[in-house]
């Protein structure tokens, strides 16, 4: 009788482990896909300024980083005329910025302490510099 008991038990236990699971992987939010993340005309600074948005908030944020100031070799990114910036998006897809892009390099950016780019700040850099980066 005891060990009726316990089979039972465990296998409501399993049933409610896996409709819970089925429960929470209805719940997860769609993931970013191209359609869902507008990338079209994407500009450093028309378009709502949506590339100099990004590039200020995840790479120009300190002088230890990419912004005003920085001495690093990578450089000052905290406007479109810093030279570093120019040298870093020149060669659309083959700049050293899209390098950095793929979350596959060896030292993605933004590097810690940064959040890191959002998959569609990712896609709109993405479509930016191939488009040749244009301002």
């Amino acid at each position: 009788m005891k060990n009726k008991f316990l089979i039972g038990v465990a296998i409501v236990g399993a049933i409610m482990t896996i409709n819970s699971c089925d429960s929470e992987e209805n719940a997860l939010p769609a993931p970013i896909t191209p359609s869902s993340c507008d990338t079209s005309k994407m500009t450093y600074s028309t378009n709502s300024g949506q590339i100099q948005g990004i590039i200020n908030a995840q790479c120009a944020t300190t002088p230890s980083c990419h912004g005003a100031g920085a001495t690093k070799v990578s450089g000052d990114f905290s406007s479109w005329t810093a030279p570093k910036l120019q040298q870093a998006i020149s060669g659309g897809t083959g700049s050293t910025m899209y390098q950095y892009l793929q979350p596959t390099y060896p030292t993605p950016m933004p590097n810690v302490p940064q959040p890191g780019w959002s998959e569609c700040d990712r896609l709109k850099l993405d479509a930016w510099l191939q488009a040749g980066a244009p301002q």
